[in-house]
């Protein structure tokens, strides 16, 4: 019988991909030839720096490790500072975001961090209203300099600062990350004397956690980001040690892509709560990377044991065109025991004395039986336990398979030719909004008045 689970090497993660079809049949030799010339093909353009994070993990100049944790000290050796609203979109928060939360038990230090992603006017004044300038650190994000919605809160947050602390003291209060060399954001933060830190031009966005972008905020929570880049660097370890007999990767993107045509939708559900936005950063890498000429898989996020009682039904029943993607851990590091409380019916009884750690990987266990039993594929990524170096690990590993299954669908898993096309559009009409204001003008072609004309004609 052939083997269906395994580690990365010496890193916190095993994977176990039994489930993805009927007795997970041998991959022929002529395939795992084909699957391993698109390995070295994805190795060789990682090696090349066609995106760095392969190299971050291990090469300062492109994590900026040292730099991100020396500025996180500064600012958390200002008393003052209480909070943090880091402002950024797409890979440029979801990274950190994921970081933060899932790793908040371990955090050292008093910061409150306030993500700002979405331009909505009733979040930004709803939240910004909770907090006073004199004890918050701005903190923003975008790669290019810029992206409409990253700047756009920027304004109002570094104006909400400048009117609560005055302007010398708001530069002191700001960070931005960015481009090192170009890009609106970079000039204005030279102008203001606003503190920086670099994205490395061969880090895509949605791979940038590697970089500044999640070692700072990392930083800034007390984190030990070296660890977390370990975590990375033990998985990278195993890709270039791994043989074309004996390589996750190949097994996994073998399965994927057997499965592409009949079960196109693929469900990442993890089996606890810290790492609900793990599923929310990945589903960005799954698509944009993947999504293109025709090809890619449609992702979704889902969180057990929660979703047991939303999406369970349709999964087991419904198409047969999913496939889940569990996440557990095998250790969490903490213990909660269910307390008698002197009420002896069936349900009370039954959990008196159980650990709810317990209780959820018997949940897990028993809802990933319940797919096998119906021949829903699954596959299974387990976690040794929740720490920085388990972090880093999960989020290199899943980095390197989209890389790879890049070359395996051979669509550039790099670039996002779609989102740039939006972006055009969104600056054609900004443009031209910015001159109708400026004439005094309303003629929007978004308003009901237009929307209605466009219908009736």
């Amino acid at each position: 019988m052939s083997i269906t689970a395994a580690r990365f090497g010496s890193a916190p993660v095993m994977l176990d991909w039994s489930g993805t079809q009927p007795l997970t049949a041998e991959i022929s030799a002529a395939r795992r030839t084909e699957l391993n010339d698109h390995w070295n093909r994805c190795l060789k353009k990682l090696h090349e720096r066609v995106s760095g994070f392969y190299e971050a993990v291990q090469t300062p100049e492109l994590s900026q490790l040292q730099e991100s944790v020396t500025l996180a000290k500064a600012f958390l050796a200002r008393p003052e500072i209480e909070h943090c609203v880091f402002i950024g979109i797409g890979g440029s928060s979801l990274g950190p975001m994921c970081l933060i939360d899932s790793l908040k038990q371990r955090a050292k230090t008093k910061i409150q961090f306030h993500f700002f992603e979405n331009p909505d006017p009733i979040d930004w004044n709803y939240r910004i209203k909770k907090l006073d300038p004199k004890h918050t650190l701005v903190c923003v994000v975008t790669k290019s300099g810029t992206t409409y919605e990253t700047l756009s809160i920027f304004m109002l947050a570094y104006d909400w600062l400048k009117r609560g602390v005055g302007l010398i003291e708001a530069a002191k209060q700001t960070i931005a990350i960015t481009d090192p060399e170009k890009g609106e954001l970079l000039e204005f933060a030279r102008k203001y004397n606003i503190a920086t830190l670099k994205i490395a031009p061969s880090v895509g966005g949605r791979y940038s956690v590697f970089t500044p972008v999640g070692l700072f905020a990392g930083a800034l929570a007390g984190l030990d980001m070296e660890k977390f880049l370990a975590g990375g660097k033990k998985a990278r370890d195993y890709c270039e040690k791994a043989t074309a007999d004996k390589n996750n990767f190949l097994s996994w993107a073998y399965a994927l892509s057997s499965l592409g045509q009949s079960n196109p939708i693929h469900v990442m559900m993890p089996y606890t709560t810290p790492l609900r936005l793990l599923a929310n950063w990945w589903v960005q890498l799954w698509a944009e990377s993947l999504g293109k000429d025709g090809k890619g898989y449609t992702a979704i996020p889902s969180l057990g044991a929660i979703d047991q009682h939303s999406m369970l039904q349709l999964l087991r029943d419904g198409p047969n065109d999913k496939v889940i993607w569990f996440v557990n851990v095998l250790d969490f590091g903490i213990k909660a025991n269910v307390p008698s409380v002197n009420f002896k019916v069936k349900s009370f009884d039954l959990l008196e004395g159980q650990e709810l750690g317990q209780i959820l990987d018997t949940e897990f266990r028993s809802i990933q039986r319940v797919m096998t039993n119906q021949r829903r594929p699954h596959l299974q990524l387990q976690l040794d336990s929740i720490t920085e170096e388990s972090i880093g690990a999960i989020f290199f590993i899943l980095s390197v398979l989209t890389a790879y299954m890049g070359e395996v669908l051979k669509v550039n898993p790099f670039d996002q030719p779609g989102v740039e096309e939006g972006k055009v559009y969104i600056r054609d009409t900004l443009i031209k909004r910015k001159e109708q204001n400026q004439a005094g003008g309303s003629n929007d072609d978004n308003n009901a008045v237009h929307r209605l004309r466009l219908h009736r004609g």
